[in-house]
């Protein structure tokens, strides 16, 4: 049986590297800059976990108060859906569409897409359309910025604090959650382990 392989460039040094593809290898360094060439990524089971569980948090965090807000007697809650309203209605809409995008609409087919790629092949599958789906993953990779949402979150908290009773609501504890799982899940994806996979199959 042929060995499969795989021929990648150093990203220190630029050096050609022919990389032998097994699947007890856990990483790979550059012979001449010692640069990190690749390292394997968690098992997909646990991404799968990670991805299936930040997507079940995704419709309570949007719709859960995540600031409680009294102000001299007035009450207001705010949810994240009701934030990008909010500044809908005040005349904002490329700002609130891309807010709503990046911040939460991203992740959230992020994890789709991670969800339907690692699905079929942790069962035996390997479906043409795994390649597109992972084009896109990689193009919603630059649009997902739920951590710049978070802090906006935070910033806000601060500033709100000296007008009145701040209360944090319980959408604020699963956003954070959301981010953290959607983060681990994220981190531990390592696509070279997809075409290992299938290069060893061939």
């Amino acid at each position: 049986m042929k060995e499969a392989r795989k021929i990648t460039a150093c990203a220190e040094c630029g050096l050609l590297v022919d990389i032998p593809l097994h699947l007890g290898m856990g990483q790979y360094r550059c012979p001449r800059c010692h640069g990190l060439l690749y390292r394997r990524g968690q098992k997909f089971s646990h991404i799968i976990i990670m991805a299936t569980a930040a997507l079940t948090l995704f419709i309570p965090l949007t719709f859960l108060p995540v600031l409680d807000l009294d102000i001299m007697g007035q009450e207001s809650s705010a949810t994240l859906f009701k934030a990008f309203w909010v500044v809908y209605e005040d005349g904002y809409y490329f700002i609130a569409l891309l807010a709503l995008f990046s911040g939460l609409l991203a992740p959230a087919l992020m994890l789709t897409l991670l969800l339907a790629i690692l699905l079929p092949i942790h069962f035996g599958r390997r479906p043409a359309w795994i390649r597109h789906a992972y084009r896109l993953y990689e193009t919603m990779r630059e649009w997902g910025m739920a951590e710049v949402y978070l802090i906006s979150i935070i910033v806000s908290m601060v500033k709100l604090h000296g007008m009145g009773s701040l209360r944090i609501g319980p959408g604020f504890y699963i956003f954070i959650l959301f981010f953290l799982l959607f983060y681990i899940a994220a981190v531990w994806f390592n696509p070279d382990d997809i075409w290992i996979d299938d290069a060893l199959e061939k």
